[in-house]
Parts: C-alpha cells; structure tokens; sequence
C-alpha cells in the first residue's frame, strides 16, 4: 500500500506535498519537509495537538461578549533539519539543481521515504535519502534516518543536525481559513546538554505552555549552542559511492499532557536511547497491522480509488491521540489551516468512522467533549442564556475563539450535532453505562440551551437567530438542519429518559430533573417548525431563504469561488447561494426515507450550492448515490477522494482536509452501502458505483461483526445471527446471506 508522487518539483506542488506526506500521531504531526531544507525562507512546521498561543481580537466595534482572545496551534521546535555542505556550500535547492525527487509512504508500516538527486554547482551528483517515522506506541517521539552519497566523485563533507525555535514567516496570504503570525510564539528557556542526548525548554509568549524537545543521534556528534537552540555536527570525507547515514531521535514532551516536561522527556529518551531505527518501524509495522485488520476496506477494480481511499483512512487515524486532553482539528495535524482548532467537523464527519471501526478512540473523543462541560456553561451564560450549555463554534482550549459571531458562535447546531455523536455511539455500541455516565448529561444540558434559545408562536416551536451548516446564510430563522437536530435530540432524550429511569436515578436527582422537563421537550420536539414548501415538495432552508434573489451560479466567474475570499458577505446573504450541503445533510443523518422528497430537495439545492466546503460533494454524494443517480453519485464520490491528490479546493497547502477525509468514509458506508440505523434496526441499501468491480467493508454492530461485499450481488456475513434490513425486506441473517441488487 505505497502513496507514491514522483518529481514534483514546483514550489506549489512541493507544499502541497509537505500536506500529502505529513506524518502525524493525535499528538504530533510533522510536515514532508527535505530535511536539509529548500534553501529559501521556508518553514519546517511541526505541530502539537493542543497546543497553542493566545494573541488579541481587535474589533472596530466591539462587545464585552465576543471573545476578545484567540487561540491558535502553533509551530514547536524544529527537529527535521539535518544540513550538508559539501566543500564548504550547503546543499538545497537554491544551490544545486534537483534532477529527480522519489516520494513515498507505505501506508502498512507508516515509514514516509524520500530520495533526492542533487547536482550541484561543481558538476557532482549527490544523493539524499530520507526515511521518517512518528510512532503510533511512543507518541512524542519522531524519528528519522538521513543519508547522503556522491554519485561521481567525492568532497569534504559536513553534517550539522540541528534542534531549533522556529523562524516567524509573515502570511501574505489574505485568506480567513489561515492566521500564520509573524512574531515568535516561542520563548527559548533553557538548553540542557548530557553527552549525546540535548533538550530545549520553550514556553510559550502567552498561554503560558511549555514543551521540552530532547534529540539524541546514533553517532556521537560534536554539539554546541547556538542563538535559537543546539546544533550537532561532524566532518568527513565521502569519496564515490560511499554513504554516510544518520539516526535522529527527537522527543516532544508538552505541558498538555505531561506535567514535568523534562522528566517525562528523560525517561522516554532513557526507555529508547539503545533502539534503532529498524526497531521503531518494526513496532510502527505491528501497530499498523492491527489498525488495517480492524479498518476492512477493500476496493475491487479500481487500485488508485483504493489506494487513495485507504490513504485517507490512515491521515483520519493518524488525527486521533487517543485521548481525552484534546480533540481533532479540523486538518489534522498537518498544517495551520484552521488555527488548529476543533469544529463539529469531528462529530459529524469524524467519530462515525471510529465509532464502528475504533470504539475506543470513539469514546475519548466523545469525553473531550465531556471535560468542557464547565467552559460550555460560561459561553451559555456569556450568551444570555442561564440554562444548560453552549458549546463553542471553534476552539481548542473549550472557549469560543470565532470572531466573527454570525457565521460562528451562532452555530447553535453544534449542541445538536455533538448529541447526536453520543447517540449513535450509544446506538452503534450499546454501551449503556457510559450514556448514563456521561451522554444523559450531555443530552440533558445542550437541550436545556436549545430549548432556552427557542419559543413558542402560535403553536409551533422556533428556533431563531441562528446559522446553520451552511455559512452563506447566517442568522436566520428557523434553520431547517437547526430545527430537525434538535427535534431528533429532543425526541431521543425523551425515549431515553423513559425507557432508563431506574438506571438514571442519580442523574436525575444530581441535575433536577423533573417530568415536566421531559415533557417540554417532547412537546418542543412535536410542534418543532420545519418548514416544507408544498409547492416545491422541499424543506425550506429556513424561513427566508426561499424568498431570496437566485444567483446563477454558471454566471460567476470561476475564479470568484470561493464566494467567502471574493464577495461581501452581504453579497452572499441575500442570494438563495450554498456554502453547502445543510438540508440534504440532515436528511441523511436522520435517515430520511421518502425518495421523492429527498429527489426534490436534491435537485432544488443542488443548483444553489458552490461546493466552496470541502464537506459538501461527500454529502451530495450518499444522496445520489441513495437515489440511483450512480453517474453523478460516482462524480461526487470520485471528487471527495480526489480533493487533496487533485488540490481541488486550492489549499491543500494548508494542510489535509481531514473532515472530508472522514466524509470519504461516510460516501461509502452511508452512499455505496446505503447504511442505516431505524430504531436501532440496521438496513442496507446497496449499489456499485461506476469505475469498481467490487467493493468489502466490516462493520462492528453492538459486539457483531458485519461483513458487506458487493460485486454483481450483494454478500452479507455475520458472526452472530441478527436482523438486519436489505432494502425494503428485513431478513433474519444467522451466517451468510446473498441477493440479488434492487432498481430504484
């Protein structure tokens, strides 16, 4: 399973590169940098989940309740760099010229793989090989192997590894989806030195974090200080096709998650300090192993699709630390798009692939969620709203830090969304003591704010003010995937709530619940306003938008999209215009089971969205997929996995679009396999795109593993005997079960 990208040699294709082959663990991420550098102001970037700098908000008008902080991921120390001068001149792009670059990453063991041939300016071919690993076992530790060879003569050569604050990089690029600052995040403390093994203490100038980076080689090399960090050398004489090789160890502990940084850093380096490089991979290997026996997703016919496919699985994993202490940002850990912070990309997008392939990891990210309770309850209360919890559009710390409140913190569909992640994790589990334990309490207060937040007029519950999904209508009433969350929300607290009082007992006396709660949110829940056009047979976006100006949009310049980086937001407002996918995306999470309105909704809002969210073809793809449009359904499916190897939203460079990588897995469990939860019932409803031959995933259901192939039938095997619902027909399945497709 090798992702391989070969001479790609243009400044635009090599940042998107160092994207495409980050390695990254949920605790760090590490771009695809040379690691003797390009020889420009480039910054190697390598960051830490969680760990962030604050800087201020400067409003023209501003308000004691917007958040006046923000937050940010920032780059740590530097440990790629490792140099060579040959003959006194360093070699990077700027002095020798790079005739052939070899790229890969072996997807089973997680070892990224580099070979640069160099010729330089005195006619000698040199080349560089490369090979990197950042442990899955050992999350602070990243490691790499670094080689150097001259092809037709030979030179003095000298190496100098070094373990350095990074440089600030001003951003030129006027682009809200990324804030780089252009002064130092990072203040160097103290620098410790013992024999091979050297650490760097930094804190940061604000949020008062610390991280300790200790590196030690498998040479002993002469180091000293310098101005931003330590510098480890040697000099040799290379002659014709001689190699000389060096391991790098480089460990990051940060204050997020250890709380003595240096002692903590010690004691890893003391556990590794006599293992190899060799060693690392073969423990990385096993890890992967286990990863892939537990992520079963074949695709048949198409080894580009699968091998794209899988690779996105793998940057999805890679995303998770595992952990309680922090969440997924939205890109991973594999730039600074986004600040590094977390949205409901990763309950909506992410969880589901953990939650049935990785339930454990499912649950952590679940808590985090959990352990923000106290700082969801202060943005309530920071809102107006005394009851329940609010929890923030963006974050890292657990506090809002969206500047701009209408197309932010007015997202009250996140409360929804993050109820619903512990819904189906309960659904999908059957792990009841944790939905007593922590869910109940999660459903209980964010529908206690959503409640609070909506009123009655003339019998119908509202919810007003509000911006759903889509950014490109904000502050608006009656949202429709605002109001069909919370009515699913509602409703389901309320079934809960009957079917467990016994075992909620001590939740219902901790957090004063009382019937006539229960009863408020069924009613709410029963009387919700969801707006259907009957003359247009769709759900209103919400109460205005239907009233909106069209916008045609095969009038607007192509290189206007996105609409956000070229167009006033009021522009956009007014024009019946999609970010994306917002009704078609809660009918599928709800599963919505009327073809004709689904059809009609498809076709309506199909016309009026950009696609300018890289959230929005995966969805537009399980719904044509859904409805028999397989040609369209294909495209879709084809672009989603396309999206960072084809650069299609322009900024790959950022960093991986780790949500859509998440959608990519929705696309196919929810569109190819047609995959449903009813009443905790599961149905199928199956169909093969176009461009596969075959297609094999297994599903984990309540202890049942659920093994689904299509190729020209549909295959089910089981482990335990359960009902299960093909299409229309529900089936008793004790073993194995074929049948033939179903036209639509």
């Amino acid at each position: 399973m090798l992702v391989i990208r070969d001479n790609r040699l243009k400044e635009e294709e090599l940042l998107i590169d160092e994207s495409i082959f980050t390695l990254q663990n949920g605790l760090i991420g590490v771009r695809g940098n040379f690691a003797e550098g390009y020889g420009v102001n480039h910054i190697k970037e390598t960051l830490v989940n969680g760990f962030l700098n604050f800087y201020n908000y400067i409003y023209e008008e501003n308000s004691p309740k917007f958040p006046q902080i923000g937050q940010r991921i920032i780059n740590v120390i530097d440990g790629q760099t490792v140099e060579f001068y040959l003959d006194g001149k360093q070699l990077n792009l700027k002095t020798a010229e790079l005739i052939n670059l070899k790229r890969e990453l072996d997807l089973s063991t997680g070892l990224y793989k580099r070979e640069s041939l160099y010729k330089t300016k005195d006619h000698l071919n040199v080349l560089i090989t490369e090979r990197r690993l950042v442990l899955f076992e050992i999350r602070e530790l990243f490691v790499l192997e670094i080689s150097i060879k001259i092809l037709n003569g030979n030179a003095n050569v000298r190496v100098v590894s070094k373990l350095s604050l990074p440089q600030p990089m001003k951003n030129e690029r006027l682009d809200s989806r990324i804030h780089k600052p252009s002064e130092a995040q990072l203040l160097l403390n103290d620098i410790i030195i013992d024999n091979n093994y050297a650490m760097i203490k930094a804190s940061t100038t604000k949020s008062r974090m610390s991280i300790v980076t200790g590196c030690f080689h498998n040479q002993n090399l002469k180091i000293e200080t310098s101005k931003n960090g330590i510098e480890a050398s040697e000099e040799f004489f290379l002659e014709k096709n001689d190699e000389f090789s060096l391991e790098k160890f480089v460990i990051y502990t940060p204050s997020t998650i250890h709380d003595e940084t240096v002692k903590s850093n010690q004691e890893i380096y003391q556990k590794i300090k006599n293992k190899n490089f060799d060693y690392f991979l073969n423990l990385q290997k096993k890890h992967l192993d286990n990863f892939w026996d537990k992520t079963h997703l074949n695709i048949y016919g198409n080894e580009e699709m699968d091998r794209r496919v899988k690779y996105n699985l793998f940057q999805l994993y890679s995303s998770a630390l595992d952990s309680d202490l922090v969440s997924i940002p939205a890109k991973g850990l594999t730039g600074e798009g986004y600040e590094g912070h977390y949205f409901w990309d990763t309950e909506i997008y992410m969880v589901p692939f953990f939650t049935i392939n990785h339930p454990e990891i499912a649950k952590k990210l679940l808590l985090y969620r959990y352990n923000k309770l106290k700082e969801a309850k202060e943005e309530a209360l920071n809102q107006g709203i005394d009851k329940g919890i609010k929890f923030p559009w963006r974050t890292i710390n657990g506090y809002e830090a969206s500047p701009y409140f209408l197309a932010g913190s007015a997202q009250y569909h996140i409360n929804a969304d993050i109820a619903y992640a512990y819904i189906k994790y309960y659904q999908l589990t059957k792990d009841l003591d944790f939905m007593i334990n922590y869910g109940f309490e999660i459903l209980l207060e964010t529908s206690r704010f959503l409640y609070a937040a909506g009123n009655y007029n003339q019998g119908k519950f509202h919810i007003n003010n509000v911006t759903g999904p889509d950014e490109y209508t904000t502050l608006v009433n009656d949202n429709y995937f605002t109001n069909s969350m919370t009515k699913y929300q509602f409703s389901f607290l309320v079934d809960f709530y009957q079917k467990n009082k016994v075992n909620l007992k001590t939740q219902i006396e901790k957090f004063d619940v009382l019937e006539k709660e229960i009863l408020e949110y069924q009613l709410a829940s029963e009387t919700m306003n969801i707006i259907f056009d009957e003359k247009l047979g769709i759900y209103a976006q919400d109460s205005s938008f239907l009233t909106k100006a069209e916008l045609d949009l095969n009038s607007v310049p192509k290189d206007t999209f996105p609409l956000l980086l070229h167009y006033h937001p009021l522009f956009i407002y007014r024009h019946q215009v999609l970010k994306q996918a917002d009704v078609l995306l809660s009918m599928i999470l709800l599963d919505s089971d009327n073809l004709e309105i689904l059809r009609n909704n498809f076709d309506y809002y199909l016309k009026r969205t950009t696609h300018d969210s890289s959230l929005s073809k995966c969805i537009h793809a399980i719904v044509a997929l859904r409805l028999g449009l397989v040609d369209l359904g294909t495209k879709f499916l084809e672009d989603t996995i396309a999206m960072d190897f084809e650069n299609l939203n322009n900024n790959t460079d950022h960093g991986l679009h780790i949500a859509n990588s998440g959608g990519i897995y929705l696309a196919i469990l929810l569109g190819i396999f047609g995959f449903k939860i009813d009443n905790e019932q599961i149905f199928f409803f199956p169909i093969l795109p176009k461009g596969m031959k075959g297609i094999e995933t297994k599903i984990n259901y309540q202890g049942i593993d659920i093994t689904v192939s299509l190729d020209s039938k549909v295959n089910i095997k089981v482990s335990k005997p359960i009902l299960i619902g093909i299409y229309t027909d529900k089936i008793l399945i004790k073993d194995n079960y074929q049948c033939d497709y179903k036209s639509f």
